[in-house]
């Protein structure tokens, strides 16, 4: 069981068919970018804020997955095996113009856009582990951020800091911050996550963290303020709590929540950035691994 949930680090359920890619006008209310199995394999799908009006984006016989918006809301950076080895491709919003960025035999998933949509952070595969890689928009100058353990990289708002998990002390995971350029690496979280499916990110004003943190058997969503002070549990509803994200004005937090520590399926809830008034946003959606949904920027 502890293996399925660290792979889960590193990266459902069939149904109803839905429509095919079409273009996301600008003037448009932000959406939402989850990863579905609804139309029998791994496909971003682009919905409303009320978790309705699906539009299925990548359409590909692939697993296409870790969506991320790029800041001024034009392309959708994500990871897809579709050349056979898991890579980084961007698109535009309405889904066509795909292109491929890396090219590594090593897997690659987790973009992350800098604030000013130069750059795009990564995780790639080193060895047993993982590493934060960066690299230019276009997929050139890629390099590696310092040299240790690190998963799941997200930019602060004034994009001089990453944060990212690592499990470099060998008992779990824990919440670590660097500077963009790899140095200065700071730890975050004291108590190791031993499960995995951490991924951390920070509020819209760089003030919280958000990640999903071990608590006896279970996951559960926390935060905390972005020197890892002060930290506060925002679910407690057992089970696995996990691909926590803030919305783009930072006043409300999506999340899945799965029963049980397996594949199945379970809603996709919204909540206040509090942790208060959670709602379904979508009833019902199979696990998929890489599946942290992804706000529209305003």
């Amino acid at each position: 069981m502890r293996h399925f949930l660290i792979g889960l680090v590193a990266y459902g359920a069939a149904g109803p068919l839905w429509s095919a890619p079409a273009p996301a006008a600008r003037d448009e209310k932000p959406g939402l970018l989850i990863v579905s199995k609804r139309d029998g394999n791994a496909d971003i799908f682009l919905v409303d804020a009320k978790g309705e009006a699906a539009r299925n984006l990548t359409n590909h016989n692939s697993e296409d997955s870790y969506p991320a918006w790029s800041p001024d809301g034009k392309k959708i950076a994500f990871a897809s095996d579709r050349d056979g080895t898991t890579n980084i491709y961007v698109m535009d919003a309405d889904g066509s113009n795909v292109k491929q960025l890396t090219k590594s035999t090593d897997r690659s998933r987790c973009p992350a856009w800098s604030p000013d949509g130069k750059k795009i952070a990564f995780g790639q595969a080193v060895g047993e582990g993982c590493g934060v890689f960066v690299m230019d928009a276009d997929g050139s100058n890629v390099k590696q951020l310092g040299d240790g353990d690190g998963w799941n990289p997200a930019w602060s708002p004034d994009g001089k800091k990453i944060l990212f998990a690592s499990r470099r002390e060998g008992d779990g995971f824990r919440i670590y911050q660097m500077d963009a350029d790899g140095t200065n690496v700071k730890q975050l979280t004291t108590e190791a996550n031993p499960y995995g499916s951490v991924y951390p990110c920070y509020s819209p004003d760089g003030k919280k963290i958000l990640w999903t943190h071990g608590d006896g058997t279970n996951l559960e969503v926390h935060v905390a303020d972005a020197d890892g002070t002060n930290v506060k549990k925002l679910t407690d509803l057992g089970g696995l709590n996990t691909f926590a994200i803030w919305s783009a004005d930072g006043k409300s937090i999506v999340f899945h929540h799965l029963a049980e520590f397996e594949d199945g399926s379970g809603p996709i809830y919204i909540m206040d950035a509090d942790g208060g008034n959670r709602r379904e946003l979508i009833k019902s959606e199979g696990h998929v691994k890489g599946a942290r949904p992804a706000w529209r920027p305003k």
